[in-house]
C-alpha cells in the first residue's frame, strides 16, 4: 500500500482528530483573512481620503452686524473685493488643485414665477444668483443639504449654464435642456414692502437649465421672495457678468481653496496669510479639513491594533498548531515503528504526514475563503459603518454626485493576497511537520522499537 492510500485511510477512519485539525487551520485562516481585509480597508480609505479633496480653506470679507430701528439684525457686507490676481498668488503658495471664487446677485425672468415669500408681489417676484465655477463644491452640496437629481453641475468651462430647485422647475414647467431669460435685479425695501431697485431694464441673458438639484431641509424661516431657499439660482460665473452685476476677475463673495492633501493644510494657510497682497483687517480665512483629523486618527489607532492582532494570532497559531501536530505524531509513533519494521522508509512515512496534514489543510482553506467572506464584511461594518464619508474628487465636479464610502468595496483582499496568505500558512503547516516529526525521524528503527515495548 502507498502512502497516499494510507494518508486517505487515516483521514476518513480517525474523524475526530482529523476535523479537530480542519477546525483549528479554519479559524486561523478566516481570522488571518478578515484581519487583513480589514487592515487593508484602514489603510486604503486613508489614502483615498488624501488623494480626494481632503481640506479646503476659505476666504472671505468680514462682515459687520448691526440693529434696525426694529430691533432686526442686519447684515452689512465688506465693500472689499478678491481680485483674480490675488487668487493666483494664493493658487501658488502650495498643491491646491481648485480654486472655486463666488459672486452673488438677483435675477428676474417673464418665465419664471419664483416661490412666493413674506409680503410678494410682482416687483419683489425675484431670486437669488449664485455664481461659482463648480456647484458641486458650493457649500449646500458639500454638506448635502442639497443634491443634484437631474442634469450635469455647473464647471469652470460651462457658460450660460444655470440650476433650479425641484420645486422651481415644477412650479414653472421646467426641465433640464430649457432656455430662459435672465434680467437684473436688486432686492430693496420701501415703506415697509419688499421692492426691485432696479426697475428700468437694460441686461439680459440666455440661460440654459444644465440641471435641478432638490433641497434636503425645509427652510421655515419667513423671508422674502429672493430669500426662499427654494428660488436660489445656481449659475456660472458669466451670468452675472453678463448682467452687469458683477465683473470678470472680481469677486464679491467668498473664494474657496480645495488641497488634495489635509496634512499641508495649516502650513498653506500660514502661507496665505504672509501674502502682503490680502489686506486681513478686512477678510478672514477658515478652514475645513472635512474631519480628516478625527477620521485619520482612528484609522491610524485601528490599523496599528489590527497589525498588533496580526502579529499576536500568527505566533499563537503557530504554537498551537506545532504542538497539536508533536502531539499528534508522537502519538503514532507506535504506527511509525510498525511501518517501519515492515520495510517502509522514513521519508514514506513523513510524505504519508504530510499529505495528510496538507489535503486537511486545503480543505480547512477552501471553506475559509468562503467564510471569510462574510466575518470581513461583518467585520468592516461593525468598525467603518458609522464613517459618513463622502469624497470629493473630480467625478464629483463632473457628475455632482459625491462618491460615498462603499465599505465591502474597501475590504476586499485581490486574489494575490488571499494565495500569499494560504502560501503562508502551507508554509507554517509544513514547517511545523518537519519539526513535529524530529522526534521519531533522529531516532533508529531500533530505537523506535524499544519505545513501543
Amino acid at each position: 500500500m502507498n502512502f497516499a492510500k494510507r494518508a486517505f485511510l487515516y483521514i476518513s477512519r480517525k474523524r475526530g482528530k482529523t476535523i479537530s485539525l480542519l477546525f483549528l487551520i479554519f479559524i486561523v485562516a478566516v481570522f488571518l483573512i478578515s484581519c487583513f481585509g480589514v487592515l487593508n480597508a484602514s489603510e486604503r480609505l486613508s489614502k483615498d481620503i488624501r488623494t480626494s479633496l481632503g481640506a479646503a480653506f476659505y476666504i472671505r470679507a468680514n462682515t459687520e452686524v448691526s440693529m434696525n430701528e426694529n430691533g432686526e439684525s442686519e447684515v452689512k457686507k465688506n465693500s472689499v473685493n478678491i481680485l483674480q490676481k490675488e487668487i493666483d498668488e494664493i493658487m501658488e503658495t502650495g498643491e491646491i488643485k481648485y480654486c472655486n471664487p463666488i459672486n452673488y446677485g438677483y435675477a428676474k425672468s417673464e418665465d419664471i414665477q419664483f416661490i412666493p415669500g413674506e409680503k410678494h408681489t410682482e416687483e419683489s417676484n425675484m431670486g437669488e444668483v449664485t455664481a461659482l465655477r463648480f456647484s458641486a463644491l458650493a457649500p449646500d452640496f458639500t454638506d448635502e443639504t442639497a443634491a443634484l437629481i437631474e442634469g450635469n453641475p455647473i464647471t469652470e468651462t460651462d457658460n450660460r449654464k444655470i440650476l433650479i430647485s425641484e420645486q422651481l422647475a415644477s412650479a414653472n414647467h421646467l426641465s433640464v435642456g430649457d432656455v430662459i431669460t435672465l434680467t437684473h435685479a436688486k432686492l430693496g425695501e420701501l415703506a415697509g414692502a419688499y421692492i426691485d431697485e432696479i426697475p428700468i431694464k437694460t441686461a439680459y441673458v440666455h440661460v440654459e437649465v444644465s440641471g435641478i438639484y432638490k433641497l434636503n431641509i425645509e427652510d421655515t424661516a419667513i423671508k422674502p421672495t429672493a430669500g426662499v431657499a427654494e428660488n436660489e439660482i445656481y449659475a456660472s460665473l458669466d451670468v452675472l457678468n453678463q448682467l452687469h452685476e458683477s465683473e470678470t476677475g472680481i469677486y464679491t463673495g467668498e473664494v474657496d481653496f480645495y488641497i488634495t492633501d489635509p496634512v499641508q493644510l495649516e502650513s498653506i494657510t500660514r502661507k496665505v496669510q504672509l501674502l502682503p497682497s490680502i489686506d486681513w483687517t478686512t477678510h478672514f480665512i477658515r478652514t475645513n479639513d472635512f474631519q480628516y483629523s478625527k477620521i485619520s486618527d482612528e484609522l491610524q489607532s485601528l490599523g496599528g491594533l489590527v497589525k498588533i492582532l496580526l502579529v499576536l494570532v500568527s505566533i499563537v497559531s503557530i504554537a498551537v498548531l506545532t504542538l497539536l501536530l508533536t502531539m499528534r505524531i508522537r502519538g503514532r509513533l507506535q504506527e511509525a515503528g510498525i511501518l517501519l519494521s515492515v520495510g517502509i522508509s522514513k521519508k514514506q512515512i513523513l510524505a504519508q504526514f504530510l499529505l495528510e496534514i496538507l489535503s486537511i489543510a486545503v480543505l480547512a482553506l477552501g471553506l475559509s475563503y468562503i467564510a471569510s467572506t462574510g466575518v470581513t464584511k461583518f467585520l468592516g461594518y461593525s468598525l467603518f459603518g458609522e464613517l459618513q464619508l463622502n469624497l470629493l474628487n473630480e467625478e464629483t465636479l463632473i457628475t455632482g454626485v459625491k462618491s460615498g464610502i462603499q465599505i465591502e468595496n474597501y475590504l476586499k483582499l485581490s486574489g494575490a493576497k488571499i494565495l500569499l496568505i494560504y502560501l503562508c500558512q502551507f508554509v507554517v503547516v509544513t514547517v511545523s511537520i518537519f519539526v513535529s516529526s524530529i522526534s521519531f525521524m533522529r531516532l533508529k528503527p531500533k530505537e523506535i522499537l524499544s519505545k513501543m515495548s
